[in-house]
């Protein structure tokens, strides 16, 4: 009982799974806060299985939680790609009218950058985050990656939980949820460890059930939030990718200016052989 991650009351016959949720994710991440501890959250999936929906419903979650207009400040806390990360954290930290807003989420851009620079980012980043934690203001962070490899070791000691999504066919998208630990027991080699999550429902006639949550099953976010999200996502990421197609004609170009009739050859070529 005594080391358990959350301890809340729950009546179920009047109160639904979402309920259970919330009051979940409150002691996790929220009473955390309050407490002045970091939330540095990894949540991993494959591709299209629903990391960034997760995300997105996480965050809706907290925000109503806090009484947070989530779709006012969705922009100001969701980085769409690294280059973004410095002015809206900044943003964050002093801007006073967001002076409510507690949390952070970079979304994968590990496709649009190299895997080295994808790397020093995330190190960077979460460092900030949590010497924000204990100084400037108290953030939950949310980092969204395909694999816990696209982080060095020395910065998987810093998460505190780490999310695998799943999205079954005809199912809503599932949270495994893990709490990280580290195990110190051999000093030489000490070793990151992830265990269930597990706590207490304390239930209307003062009985007490231990439970360990197999996963937590999500609505996806709501139509205003997923078109906000989508229409940023895709004005983001498209200033990389156009940047590296200038990059790859100029290349292209160059060889074709060196190579002198490149191109006439091809044309001979495939017009003589349309096999």
């Amino acid at each position: 009982m005594a080391n358990c991650d959350f301890r809340i009351k729950f009546d179920p016959k009047t109160e639904t799974q979402r309920d259970l949720i919330k009051r979940i994710l409150y002691v996790l991440y929220i009473k955390r806060l309050k407490n002045n501890k970091p939330a540095v959250t990894f949540i991993s999936a494959d591709s299209g299985e629903g990391k960034s929906w997760a995300a997105l419903s996480l965050q809706e979650i907290l925000c109503e939680l806090q009484g947070i207009n989530f779709l006012q400040y969705m922009d100001a806390v969701n980085v769409y790609h690294p280059g973004e990360y410095g002015e809206k954290i900044d943003n964050l930290l002093y801007n006073q009218s967001i002076k409510e807003v507690n949390l952070i989420c970079v979304h994968e851009a590990r496709e649009l950058v190299k895997a080295k620079n994808w790397q020093q980012f995330l190190a960077q980043a979460i460092a900030d985050v949590n010497a924000m934690s204990r100084g400037i203001k108290r953030l939950c962070f949310f980092i969204i990656s395909q694999f816990i490899r696209d982080i060095t070791v020395d910065v998987r000691y810093t998460l505190n939980y780490y999310i695998k999504v799943s999205r079954p066919l005809g199912h809503k998208a599932r949270l495994y949820f893990y709490v990280l630990w580290k195990d110190d027991r051999n000093l030489d080699k000490p070793m990151l460890k992830k265990r269930k999550l597990r706590g207490v429902i304390e239930l209307p006639d003062g009985t007490q059930q231990f439970i360990k949550p197999m996963y937590f099953e999500l609505d996806k976010p709501s139509k205003e939030v997923l078109e906000i999200f989508e229409k940023h996502d895709f004005e983001a990421k498209s200033k990389i990718l156009k940047g590296k197609l200038k990059k790859l004609m100029k290349s292209i170009n160059k060889d074709l200016d060196i190579e002198g009739q490149t191109i006439e050859k091809l044309i001979d070529f495939y017009s003589e052989t349309p096999e």
